[in-house]
């Protein structure tokens, strides 16, 4: 069973969408899902459709410490 983890954004994030690979960012403010964490990267959907974020911009943003 998936475990996923709704966070709002504390500031403007760089992101890579999926599938594209296009580099761009995910605004303040924004709902995301985090639906995936791996080696150091997190997975999360939003209304813009499915990002990849570094962790340390992940930890960064969302107020939280990095891996959670």
């Amino acid at each position: 069973m998936h475990s996923y983890e709704n966070v709002t954004l504390t500031r403007d994030v760089d992101a890579t969408r999926i599938p594209s690979g296009e580099k761009g960012f995910i605004p303040k403010g924004t709902e995301v899902t985090i639906t995936q964490v791996l080696g150091g990267t997190y997975t999360v959907q939003f209304i813009g459709g499915l990002a990849r974020i570094e962790g340390k911009d992940a930890a960064r943003s969302s107020g939280q410490g990095e891996g959670g």
